[in-house]
């Protein structure tokens, strides 16, 4: 064990403030605590300190964990230590990622005061923020994973009376015309980028996307949320807008210098409908003050310091902009529109969250908290396919989103959905491995319950951070594998570049060599591999099948270890608890074939199909080349389609349309191979129904429809529906009364 010595300083303090101690608590990267203190708090200058000491065996922790710091909680004279929930939900404790160095062991940080103190507000503002991307989990659930070691830049625009102030005449007018058309036609749901959020076909799944601190004392880090947010609302005119509707009205034949005045004192009732007005980002752009650019945390925080005038009442309007290093380049990730993307009249330390939605981006990815079976030290556990964790065939899943022990999983509205396209595959390992008994690791799969198995080739890396003294920080990448026989390396927890084929003797002297706290979103796999049928579409149907997938250990020699007391167990979780940790089992024998853990994968690359049939009428004539229809009194039409998918793994939705309106009772929506949808019924793939031409018209005498037919594919490759394996079908017709 050895001593880390824990500084904590806690800015910003006012002489009547006081706080006596603080709990430290210290986690690995597995999520099991390393160790805990009480601090000491004392006031110096302006600031609190909190100091005090963790004994820890660094080598066991690595140089990559978390540290959290919360109020102490006693009970009469007992110092009691609660979960690692409590600390972080009831006591609003704070979690900071911290790199223990071997060469000096300390943890230094800064925590601003509006983490620990309600907000003072000074001179100096503190502007905090999290880089973030938005993806939807496959039980239908959204999570924010930070986008780490990205560039922010931080603008303040200039006060919203100086902007009207500078504003000519002309545009003046102009604006009070928009905002009055504006108000008049209210802003719809949901509302365009970067506010908007796609809507699904009917009775059809959207696909889910793919699948989180202080800071060091040379720059500060952050906490809770606050983002920029227009308005949104279904509500009529009167009650969503009423005062600035007002506003405008008794502006609209003002000249241009009252108009001026009145919208200056109105700011606030203009700022959510400025995202609207494109035009005005020209004028915003030769009106701000980018003060700051800092780089975002392992958890995509960033925090700066804005300076402004004391006795300023009205708060700092802030931009955010951000670059990620992709490809060898910084590369801009996010940068909307100054309209659109600033926070207003934004309240000094709120942290600002900010949603990128570039497809470029990637986001951190923290390895998940493990909680091994009581006496098992030594694990290694197969985790997800994805996004989605793995039951093992001797288990059972515990809801939706889980692969299950059958190789099927549910998520959103498709039940016994298949796997498909290329899958990624996680798994993590006790901070035990590696060691020369426990070196190595291969995934790999077979069709069926016998035969030879395939190894999983393609090549896996991880970044890791080359740190040169001064402002460089290089994220280099190095391989696991595969090696020799198709092996790959378990990650060691300490980086050390000579064990890795680095070459650092150009390097200059303090370069620093580590591993980011947290993975990227495209290195959180161990194995990656292209099922079968993924790239043809004729052969997939005949591929698809279950497929069992093993993972096996092997010695540093190359032999394989068989799982036991004395060498490593393959756990497994079965359940996630409400602060994220995976709870988790011994594998049970029966999933363990040839020293390796197996489970069972339902692969299905099927591509769907969907056709329409030309309407039928039972009284009349139809010309199919023009696409009319003449009915006679008291005629039925009959409506037919075929969603189908080779294997039946699919949903689809059917609609018909009457010119813009939608008439529900022809619309149909479920499982394609279901007896029946709506008035339909199935006979082999096609689905029939028969309707009067009354119940299709409405009020009109003579119509034109559309029918639409959406085919959904159930696969997914763990973090996503594979939408591009979906079909769809449109066909047009007209009713019109039959002449004599």
């Amino acid at each position: 064990m050895q001593a880390v010595p824990v500084l904590v300083e806690l800015t910003e303090a006012k002489s009547d403030e006081r706080i006596e101690a603080l709990r430290a608590v210290l986690y690995d990267r597995t999520g099991k605590m390393a160790g805990h203190t009480v601090l000491k708090v004392v006031a110096e200058g302006t600031s609190l300190y909190a100091r005090g000491e963790l004994q820890v065996d660094p080598k066991a922790v690595g140089d990559t964990a978390r540290l959290l710091i919360a109020p102490l909680l006693e009970t009469g004279k007992r110092q009691l230590l609660p979960s690692r929930a409590e600390l972080l939900k009831q006591l609003k404790g704070y979690l900071a990622p911290v790199r223990i160095d071997l060469r000096k062991p300390d943890i230094r940080f800064v925590l601003p005061r509006p983490v620990w103190w309600p907000w003072f507000r000074l001179c100096v503002c503190v502007v905090r923020g999290r880089l973030v991307k938005r993806v939807v989990l496959p039980n239908g659930t959204t999570l924010d994973l930070p986008i780490c070691h990205a560039r922010v830049t931080l603008c303040e625009i200039d006060r919203w009376p100086r902007l009207i102030r500078v504003l000519p005449d002309r545009d003046i007018l102009r604006l009070r015309d928009d905002l009055l058309d504006l108000i008049r036609r209210p802003i719809p749901i949901p509302d365009p980028p970067p506010f908007a959020f796609p809507s699904a076909i009917p009775d059809v799944p959207m696909p889910p996307e793919p699948l989180p601190g202080p800071r060091p004392l040379a720059a500060p880090s952050i906490e809770t949320a606050r983002a920029p947010v227009a308005l949104r609302t279904a509500e009529p005119v009167a009650a969503h807008a009423a005062p600035l509707f007002r506003l405008v009205e008794e502006l609209q034949q003002a000249p241009a210098e009252v108009v001026r005045a009145r919208l200056s004192l109105g700011a606030t009732l203009v700022f959510p409908y400025l995202c609207r007005l494109k035009w005005l980002d020209a004028l915003f752009i030769t009106h701000r003050y980018c003060f700051a650019t800092v780089t975002t945390d392992d958890d995509g925080r960033f925090s700066a310091l804005y300076i402004h005038a004391c006795g300023d009442e009205d708060r700092p309007d802030i931009y955010v902009s951000a670059e990620q290093f992709l490809g060898g380049v910084w590369t801009t990730i996010h940068a909307p529109s100054i309209t659109c993307g600033t926070t207003w009249n934004y309240h000094c330390g709120d942290e600002i969250t900010v949603v990128v939605t570039d497809p470029r981006a990637q986001p951190c990815v923290p390895d998940d908290p493990v909680d091994p079976p009581a006496g098992v030290e030594t694990w290694v556990m197969p985790y997800a396919v994805g996004a989605m964790p793995i039951a093992g065939t001797a288990g059972a899943a515990p809801g939706p989103g889980w692969v299950r022990p059958d190789g099927l999983t549910n998520y959103g509205v498709n039940i016994n959905a298949p796997f498909g396209s290329v899958l990624g595959f996680r798994q993590q390992h006790s901070l035990t491995i590696p060691h020369d008994g426990l070196y190595y690791f291969r995934w790999s799969w077979r069709r069926g319950t016998s035969g030879g198995w395939t190894a999983m080739d393609t090549p896996i890396t991880r970044s890791y951070v080359r740190d040169v003294p001064g402002p460089a920080v290089q994220f280099p990448t190095v391989q696991l594998g595969p090696v020799g026989d198709n092996l790959f390396r378990f990650k060691t927890q300490l980086f050390n570049p000579a064990d890795w084929g680095v070459d650092t003797s150009a390097d200059p002297a303090g370069t620093a060599y580590y591993w980011p706290i947290d993975s990227g979103m495209g290195e959180i796999y161990a194995a990656k591999w292209t099922t079968p049928g993924t790239t043809s579409e004729a052969l997939a149907p005949g591929l698809a099948d279950t497929y069992q997938v093993r993972v096996e250990v092997f010695a540093k020699n190359g032999t394989r270890v068989a799982p036991g007391p004395g060498t490593f167990r393959f756990i497994v979780p079965t359940s996630i608890a409400p602060d994220g940790t995976l709870n988790t089992r011994i594998a049970d024998p029966s999933e363990i074939i040839d020293d390796g853990f197996v489970f069972s994968l339902v692969i299905d690359n099927s591509r769907c199909s969907a056709a329409i049939a030309p309407p039928v009428i039972s009284a009349g004539v139809a010309d199919d080349d023009c696409g009319f229809i003449e009915y006679a009194p008291g005629a039925s039409v009959t409506l037919a389609f075929s969603p189908s998918h080779p294997n039946g793994r699919a949903r689809f939705s059917f609609g018909l349309t009457r010119g813009a309106t939608d008439v529900p009772a022809a619309g149909a929506g479920g499982e394609v191979l279901a007896p029946a949808s709506g008035a339909y019924t199935r006979a082999g793939t096609t689905f029939t129904g028969s309707f009067a031409v009354g119940a299709l018209m409405g009020t009109c005498p003579n119509a034109a429809f559309a029918e639409t037919l959406y085919v959904a594919a159930k696969a997914t490759d763990g973090t996503s529906r594979l939408s591009g394996y979906d079909r769809s079908a449109v066909r047009a017709f007209a009713l019109a009364q039959q002449t004599p």
